[in-house]
């Protein structure tokens, strides 16, 4: 009919409340989309303006029932226990498994995208210096699998996944590497911890590291190339199955450090003291990003340069929340 206009596909957005579920409402909404944002806790009126918000479990029984009746076109799961130092196997079965299988067998049901947050947790201590591919979660001579039981959560969803779906519906796990930006802070020590070092730094608070990993990498990935990377599965069709999702630019806590000064123009305050959990301590994430790149289109490598800029504009936030907070603003 002349002058009418299609409705926007809708997409559920659990976890809204949370740092990437967040950044995950704004850039669907910016990209066209409708959303409803989902989570336990209320999500805040910046994050989700103009967006429907539910609060409530991913299980919410009307969202399943709206989810198989077809308002949704996909969903993005970010919802979970995110902690590592949760020692509750019953907790994490119900809020890391059984919640989400629950969402996917709602997709399957009315054939929408299920996208979901894996973690690089999966694969645990790296034995070698090099990009670890999905598969290597299996083998011993690449790594140890998980080291606590958020890990083993996250593993037994994507084997669940693999298992019960395979390629007979439309489904992605995302194994995020180390995600990092601006509103992450509400996570204290489980925030990411470049966003801890900056804040520290931009604070001008002594920085406090173990001693034994100044050489050590990490594979750090701004929230906003997350964000871009789930719109961009929103649009573009690619296999059922788990990819990683990171920079593949491993940086070195040494780097971080410098990093740091350069951008508070000053000398820093570090402290190294003994690390108690060497023996299950991550010194060397990175992930091979090549099955991703190669089903997204216009797919490529973060570099070095991407993840300083991220560091550079977030050190900023720091600096100009620091500095309101001394005006009494």
């Amino acid at each position: 009919m002349t002058g009418s206009t299609r409705p926007r596909p809708e997409v559920l957005v659990t976890g809204a409340a949370g740092f990437v579920g967040g950044h995950t409402v704004r850039a669907c909404r910016e990209a066209g989309w409708a959303v409803t944002a989902l989570d336990v806790r209320e999500v805040p009126a910046a994050t989700a303006p103009a967006s429907d918000c539910v609060l409530g479990r991913a299980d919410h029984a009307p969202v399943l029932a709206d989810l198989r009746a077809g308002r949704y076109a996909a969903v993005v799961h970010q919802g979970a226990i995110s902690s590592t130092l949760e020692s509750d196997r019953a907790k994490l079965q119900d809020a890391n498994v059984r919640q989400p299988l629950a969402l996917a067998e709602a997709c399957a049901d009315s054939g929408a995208l299920f996208v979901y947050a894996s973690s690089h947790s999966v694969y645990g201590t790296i034995h070698r210096r090099i990009a670890v591919a999905e598969d290597s979660e299996e083998d011993a001579s690449v790594c140890t699998g998980p080291l606590n039981r958020y890990a083993e959560s996250k593993l037994a969803l994507d084997r669940e996944m693999a298992g019960r779906y395979g390629s007979g519906a439309a489904w992605v796990g995302l194994r995020y590497t180390n995600v990092f930006g601006t509103g992450e802070e509400h996570k204290g020590q489980m925030a990411s911890i470049i966003s801890q070092l900056l804040r520290g730094a931009a604070q001008g608070r002594r920085l406090t590291l173990f001693a034994d990993t100044l050489k050590a990498c990490r594979d750090y990935v701004p929230v906003e190339s997350v964000a871009r990377t789930v719109v961009a599965l929103l649009r573009h069709q690619v296999p059922s199955g788990v990819y990683n999702l990171g920079s593949g630019c491993p940086v070195s806590f040494a780097t971080l450090l410098e990093w740091c000064a350069e951008f508070s123009g000053a000398e820093l305050d570090v402290r190294l003291v003994p690390n108690p959990v060497a023996d299950r301590y991550q010194y060397w994430t990175c992930a091979d990003q090549s099955r991703l790149q190669g089903v997204l289109p216009g797919g490529r490598p973060e570099l070095i340069e991407d993840v300083r800029s991220g560091a550079a504009t977030l050190f900023r936030h720091f600096q100009e929340q620091w500095q309101q907070r001394a005006n009494g603003c």
